[in-house]
């Protein structure tokens, strides 16, 4: 019987803390969400249009490294792909 009690009180432990330390990691950065740092468009520029567009952007800006995102953002009348790296 304590045999029992002693590995459930382990097995709580371990639980609360992989629960703390999952919901405490964020908020040790003191960010909101991810960070993204701006490169400039992808060359050649693109502009998005379409359904797949930001797909498509996405896919050019990771050409240049795969951990770059593109982002579809309006510039001069139009959606113009810009990337982004991850902040570090």
């Amino acid at each position: 019987m304590a045999k029992i009690f002693i590995n459930t009180l382990h097995l709580s432990a371990l639980m609360m803390f992989l629960l703390f330390i999952s919901s405490g990691l964020p908020k040790v950065n003191g960010q909101p969400g991810p960070c993204l740092a701006e490169l400039g468009e992808p060359e050649p520029p693109f502009i998005c249009r379409g359904l797949l567009s930001a797909r498509t952007c996405n896919g050019r800006c990771k050409l240049r490294n795969i951990r770059h995102t593109g982002i579809c953002k309006p510039e001069d009348n139009a959606l113009h792909c810009h990337c982004y790296e991850p902040c570090t």
